[in-house]
């Protein structure tokens, strides 16, 4: 059955590969919804005619009306160019194609897929740390599979690969295969390919409109996010008691779970916090942008506790330079997994993770203290508002955090940590 064009703009993808006629031996290709559900044109036909001959795929490009995609018009007066063409020259009709892209094949001869990442870093303004990641994940996952000596120009939307695929659907392969056993880091890695690909064309190696690393609601990765787990403000005698009396875990360690529940810092940046980062006063500790998410410096007020914690720690000299240090002469400070370690050992695993200690204070907080939330964010290094009130709030509201703290810290020895 032919079908018209606003039938073939209705067809919906699904589950599984689709294969609909559109008259004349042209068909249209629809993808399932776990590689993008993109539509395409396919013409098949026998090689050599007859019986006796093969059916044959010869693929025309993707439906659409941006640069390199057909409408289902121009893909129907393609195809039948393409056949006859074939039955003129009594050659295979897939060799049209594949003489009429290799002098585009042969220029393709620019930056490799390589140089083009390399180009990208060299230009992002990520922090360090991030571009350290993107390098991990491009060299290791990515480049080994793409090819790192391809050239960039041959990802392109228009540009077929041996093996009959276009550069988007070499892609969005890549990203499935990905996305079977990390869904989240799969978008991670769709994201970078697009930024290198959105380089690559500022720089001139592709041609607008064809960044075959595009996003779309159809490809986003079908993950179900798990919040870290947590405990009730109920359940904090219990757990604190079991702390005090863990005999499994260095001295360091049941003090780096107690610093994590009075500063609410991520375990990276709790794990690294240095004694130069603490005022000569004592009155606040500020931890460096670079050791941030956030990428900004943070600000926590000491409270007494906090000082007993760190008075107590300066006693067993263990570092001149980190608050948390290795344990038994290591260098270098705590590994952060310590941390949810010896929350395993303890026995809550499931129950409580490191970040999840986060989400106490953020609860507790405006529930048992009577505090506003903004003023929790901001002792948790979170964004308030909008991207435009980020930009113009400068405001720390410092007396009312250490109100805040102060709060906190008397709240939880009530619960029974102890210093």
């Amino acid at each position: 059955m032919s079908l018209s064009d606003s039938q073939v703009r209705a067809l919906a993808a699904g589950e599984t590969r689709q294969s609909k006629s559109v008259g004349g031996a042209l068909i249209l290709v629809i993808e399932p919804l776990n590689k993008g559900g993109g539509k395409s044109f396919e013409g098949r036909m026998r090689f050599p005619p007859g019986r006796q001959g093969k059916q044959v795929p010869v693929r025309i490009g993707p439906y659409g009306k941006g640069i390199g995609q057909w409408s289902l018009k121009e893909a129907r007066d393609e195809w039948e160019r393409i056949r006859a063409w074939s039955k003129q020259a009594g050659l295979d009709p897939r060799e049209l194609k594949r003489q009429e892209q290799q002098p585009a094949i042969q220029q393709h001869t620019g930056p490799t897929l390589e140089q083009a990442a390399e180009a990208f870093l060299e230009r992002s303004t990520a922090r360090e740390v991030t571009k350290k990641g993107y390098r991990n994940m491009l060299w290791n996952q990515v480049l080994p599979v793409l090819g790192a000596d391809t050239p960039v120009a041959k990802f392109s939307w228009d540009c077929n690969q041996k093996d009959g695929r276009n550069g988007r659907q070499v892609i969005l392969d890549l990203k499935a295969a990905i996305e079977r056993r990390a869904p989240v880091h799969a978008d991670r890695v769709l994201m970078v390919l697009r930024q290198i690909f959105n380089n690559a064309i500022d720089q001139g190696w592709i041609e607008r409109d064809q960044n075959p690393a595009l996003n779309s609601r159809a490809i986003k990765s079908k993950h179900v996010p798990i919040h870290h787990a947590s405990l009730d403000w109920d359940k904090l005698p219990k757990f604190f008691k079991e702390l005090n009396a863990n005999k499994r875990a260095t001295v360091i360690t049941i003090a780096a779970v107690k610093m994590v529940f009075m500063t609410f810092l991520r375990v990276s940046s709790a794990a690294s916090m240095r004694w130069s980062d603490i005022d000569k006063e004592q009155t606040f500790i500020q931890i460096p942008s670079e050791r941030m998410k956030n990428a900004k410096m943070h600000v926590i007020p000491i409270t007494e506790p906090i000082k007993d914690l760190l008075a107590y720690l300066r006693k067993l000299n263990f570092s001149q330079e980190f608050v948390l240090p290795a344990p038994r002469g290591g260098k270098g400070s705590i590994h952060p997994s310590t941390i949810n370690q010896s929350l395993v050992s303890m026995g809550y695993k499931g129950l409580l993770r490191a970040h999840g200690i986060r989400s106490i204070p953020m609860t507790a907080g405006q529930e048992v203290l009577g505090f506003p939330p903004e003023i929790i964010k901001r002792q948790l290094a979170q964004a308030i508002g909008d991207k435009v009130r980020q930009a113009y709030d400068r405001s720390e509201f410092v007396e009312e955090r250490k109100k805040f703290m102060v709060a906190w810290c008397d709240a939880l020895l009530a619960q029974g940590m102890v210093i």
